[in-house]
């Protein structure tokens, strides 16, 4: 009877730390800003996709990531689009699809916050995907100013 408590509980381990590797394999690190906005003065808009929202990301898993942009101008802005590039080269499969706000809409001047969201899914990843720590997300907004 003992010998089969060591042997369940040796087991249990063993799926716990795959399950866990299977976890930290598609960590998601890092993200930056970019903007282009058109028309009227230099945007002044902070684009910050919360990365760490996606980590554990396996294939086939669709996860919800938020996208902070905030407005610094003196004005309102209209975001026009918001899109997301992985720094992959396409071999993770990712897609992504827009949930709320959808564009276009206004962020107000002087500060003004909107908290974007996109569902990500990871489709059939390649083997090069797994343990990549190095992965990350770039959120570009576009749009005009007055």
């Amino acid at each position: 009877m003992k010998k089969r408590i060591v042997i369940v509980a040796g087991t249990l381990v063993v799926l716990a730390g795959i399950a866990i590797a299977a976890y930290a394999a598609y960590d998601i690190a890092g993200s930056s800003s970019a903007e282009s906005f058109t028309a009227g003065t230099a945007a002044d808009l902070v684009v910050d996709p919360q990365s760490e929202d996606l980590w554990g990301i396996l294939p086939g898993d669709t996860k919800r990531m938020d996208v902070l942009i905030t407005n610094n101008n003196g004005g309102s802005a209209t975001v026009t689009s918001l899109t997301l590039a992985f720094n992959d080269g396409g071999a993770c499969a990712f897609t992504v699809t827009p949930v709320a706000p959808t564009p276009p809409y206004s962020i107000g001047g002087g500060g003004g916050v909107v908290w974007d969201q996109v569902d990500v899914t990871m489709g059939d990843a390649n083997a090069s995907c797994e343990g990549n720590a190095g992965l990350t997300v770039i959120a570009t907004a576009a749009g005009t100013l007055p």
